[in-house]
């Protein structure tokens, strides 16, 4: 007998607990039972699992949440000068930010005392005033509107004639060349180029003397007898004297003492035509040397004009 009613006290304990389960179940459903509904509604559960949704589900409307309740809460918007109020949901945060993104501040209306006469009369009138453009726009119309003016004034900058480059100044420099009579003799003959200024006139117008007669100065029978291949190595000009520094090509002349004589007297007669310069002394490869090749040619002082009378 004890053993029954203990077990009978057991079962009774046990349908104690279901029966307390189950009222607690009906009690949140009851509780939940909008919104219940409303997932049940919204996932379409009886439709996918049963494949049928009942009647009380379908015809199941969402009640709306009020508006001042416990799981409410309020945003204050608040654009340039009036501020908007909107109450609304957990649910519906992201929706809410959408649409304070698009809210636009309505233009507050102004009384038809301080409008401008023409505004009031147009509207008295039944006309539409198209509206002012924002100031952006206007800056850019502004803007478009004055770049005909620098396009104007590159046309005119393009259209002006070009100003004609001036020549290059030019200086006339005789230089001294040879002729060789039908007797042998050697003379000088004195010709005069135009070259350009520079800030080395003689340097300049002794490599022009190293080149050679023109084709035009041939014609005439004029040549030189400074060694093929002579170049100037250095010019400097000091107390009227022009130390000239020559290579070693200036050193070896095949006519003889004739032509050792004559190309030196080509360069004292071409060098001392610069009124800063009265005489001349060669170096050779940048060696002061006493004579001039294999015959003995002097060139250990300064030679001027009168050293080939």
């Amino acid at each position: 007998m004890a053993e029954r009613n203990t077990k009978k006290k057991n079962t009774g304990f046990a349908f104690a607990c279901w029966l307390l389960v189950a009222l607690i179940l009906l009690v949140f459903f009851f509780v939940k039972k909008d919104i219940i509904l409303s997932n049940l509604q919204n996932t379409d559960f009886f439709g996918r699992v049963f494949g049928k949704t009942p009647e009380f589900v379908q015809n199941h409307e969402q009640k709306q949440n009020p508006k001042n309740g416990s799981d409410a809460f309020q945003i204050d918007i608040l654009p340039e000068a009036n501020s908007t109020e909107s109450s609304v949901t957990e649910n519906n945060r992201s929706n809410i930010a959408k649409q304070n993104e698009s809210t636009v501040q309505k233009p507050t209306s102004i009384p038809d005392a301080q409008k401008p006469a023409d505004r009031a009369e147009t509207e008295k009138s039944g006309e539409t005033t198209p509206a002012e453009k924002p100031k952006s726009e206007k800056d850019k119309e502004t803007r478009t509107a004055e770049k005909p003016k620098s396009d104007t004034r590159n046309a005119d900058k393009t259209q002006s004639p070009k100003s004609t480059p001036q020549p290059a100044s030019t200086i006339n420099v005789p230089l001294c060349f040879v002729v060789i009579g039908s007797d042998g003799s050697v003379s000088r003959q004195i010709v005069t180029r135009k070259l350009p200024k520079s800030d080395s006139p003689l340097t300049d117008t002794l490599n022009s003397l190293l080149a050679g007669p023109s084709a035009d100065e041939k014609a005439r029978n004029t040549i030189t007898l400074i060694p093929s291949g002579t170049k100037l190595l250095g010019a400097s000009v000091k107390n009227g004297i022009a130390t000239l520094n020559f290579s070693e090509a200036f050193s070896f002349n095949s006519v003889g003492v004739q032509g050792y004589l004559a190309q030196l007297m080509q360069i004292v007669y071409t060098a001392t035509s610069f009124s800063t310069v009265n005489s001349v002394q060669f170096i050779i490869e940048g060696q002061r040397e006493d004579y001039l090749g294999s015959e003995g040619t002097w060139i250990g002082s300064p030679l001027s004009r009168s050293s080939f009378q």
